[in-house]
């Protein structure tokens, strides 16, 4: 990584000397606004003895945006770095900016330029609401197809794949000003548990690690990502211990990874984020104390999430009890204020929005990952793509989804091409059924994906049983298409075609409807393996 240059520098040197200890321990704090955190309370903090150093940010309009963060940085004495998901660009965090696709949608498309213009569509669009730094992107690699957590937010299953991505995204992001964040360090996509409900697993060997999940890492440290955000994951390879219910520690609590493998033997240099330390992975292995300083002490730099003033309060009694070395706050401070010289937060930037051009620009770019990012996995019955289907059918689109999310665009799509479109969300067995002598075909999107807390990306619940009487046998035009997991012939093995569509974007489900009548190619390589479970 390269160095800070002299004004740089010597902003970090002069702040950081002007710093008491209570203000170096509360620069190490991202608490969020949000109705638990509203920006008054925070307001209250930073003009009393809470001086901390980031801030995260939900999504909302870059004008409220604006408003909310611009009220904290004038009550902050030294600039706060703002903080947001942009995982597929601003779209979700910033509304009114361009939707992306997801990163397994990328994965798929497996374009460079495309990957380079996501991030740069994410630092011009998350600069002009005030965010600075995103964290993305995703390098985890999903070798398991029932880890709950990498899946339509990762790459894929490749290495390789990822690595080559996710350099040219973080590329695009920090040369227009964002800092990247690479995670969920040692890596998540191996284990199928859900580190937001307790600690999950890297189970690899070290020597299989440095060549999954240490590689892509790697390859984001040798592109000078300018952090690395430490997961809830233990790596018993690295780091065996176990406590008295036998379980391992995860990283954030692991001075052994965080510090030994991350910081000594991988040579990372830049700044350290806890994921949100009230996840099961840290919350469920160590009381709220301990997991506060233990996180700081493993080798984290900040906390994400942290309960005010508690937390803070907690850090400050552990330095003058010595629990907590003084030293290690000070290299966490000084790497906080380094972090924000390496983004010139201490000089004025003017916000501004994308240009008409910019806009059109990141548009297309969307669109683009959308469309070449379909795979069409199985078509036995040679029904795709759809030509004899004509204006005035009747069709019914069906939505399997256990989060709520719905697919507007798909309807929508459809109707604009003369169809009349029915919509059912089944809830139980038989409610696809009575549809079958209605309508001309039938349409059904799973939803499914990487949620937190949710525990699985499977089709799991109740809508299942809607499979019970075998309603794609009865019917010769029903079309199966996934807008989020990749994975689900394995499950439902007898479905004479599938579709994979990697996201649930907009541009996703408008290119999923130019599939299906063949108005698009759906040639794309899949970015993952293990598609379908044999018999």
């Amino acid at each position: 990584m390269k160095s800070l240059n002299a004004e740089q520098q010597n902003w970090v040197d002069k702040t950081f000397s002007s710093l008491s200890l209570e203000q170096r321990v509360a620069q190490l704090l991202i608490p969020k606004v949000d109705a638990g955190s509203p920006v008054e309370v925070l307001t209250e903090y930073l003009q009393g003895k809470i001086e901390f150093g980031g801030l995260f940010v939900w999504g909302e309009k870059a004008e409220v945006h604006r408003e909310r963060i611009g009220r904290l940085q004038k009550a902050s004495r030294i600039p706060l770095v703002v903080a947001a998901d942009l995982e597929n660009g601003a779209g979700q965090t910033v509304f009114g900016t361009t939707q992306f696709p997801s990163m397994l949608a990328l994965g798929a498309a497996g374009d460079e330029q495309l990957a380079y213009e996501m991030g740069k569509a994410s630092a011009i669009d998350g600069w002009s609401a005030g965010i600075h730094w995103t964290f993305a992107p995703v390098v985890d690699v999903n070798v398991n197809p029932d880890n709950p957590i990498a899946n339509h937010r990762c790459l894929g299953d490749d290495p390789d794949r990822i690595s080559r991505l996710a350099k040219a995204n973080i590329r695009g992001m920090q040369e227009h000003g964002l800092a990247a964040c690479a995670k969920h360090f040692p890596g998540d996509g191996i284990d199928d548990v859900d580190q937001h409900i307790a600690t999950s697993a890297n189970s690899l060997s070290m020597e299989r690690w440095k060549a999954i999940s240490g590689r892509t890492f790697s390859a984001a440290f040798s592109a000078e990502v300018w952090s690395v955000m430490i997961g809830h994951i233990a790596l018993p390879a690295w780091d065996p211990e176990r406590d008295k219910r036998g379980a391992y520690r995860p990283a954030t609590l692991s001075p052994r990874i965080t510090t030994d493998l991350l910081r000594n033997e991988m040579q990372f240099k830049g700044l350290a984020v806890t994921d949100d330390m009230n996840m099961g992975g840290a919350s469920g292995y160590a009381n709220r104390k301990d997991r506060t300083v233990g996180c700081i002490t493993a080798g984290c730099d900040m906390l994400l999430f942290p309960f005010l003033p508690q937390d803070y309060e907690t850090l400050l009694q552990a330095v003058r009890a010595g629990t907590l070395s003084e030293e290690r706050v000070n290299e966490a401070a000084r790497r906080v204020l380094e972090f924000k010289a390496r983004l010139n937060l201490h000089h004025e930037r003017i916000r501004r929005d994308a240009t008409a051009d910019e806009r059109a620009s990141f548009d297309r770019s969307a669109r683009e990952i959308a469309g070449q990012s379909i795979v069409l996995v199985r078509n036995t019955d040679g029904l795709l793509p759809l030509r004899t289907l004509k204006p005035g059918a009747r069709v019914l689109t069906v939505t399997l989804t256990n989060d709520r999310l719905d697919l507007p665009e798909i309807d929508q799509e459809l109707a604009a091409r003369g169809f009349k479109v029915e919509h059912v969300v089944p809830t139980s067995y038989g409610d696809v059924d009575p549809w079958v002598s209605k309508v001309d075909a039938i349409f059904v999107n799973f939803t499914f994906s990487a949620n937190w807390g949710m525990g699985s990306p499977r089709s799991v619940g109740p809508h299942n049983r809607s499979f019970m009487n075998g309603f794609y046998m009865e019917h010769p035009c029903v079309v199966f298409t996934s807008f989020g997991s990749p994975y689900h012939l394995r499950q439902f093995n007898t479905l004479p075609n599938y579709i994979n569509v990697h996201s649930f974007a907009p541009a996703s489900q408008r290119a999923a409807v130019a599939a299906w009548f063949g108005e698009a190619p759906m040639t794309a390589k899949s970015p993952v393996g293990n598609l379908e479970r044999k018999f």
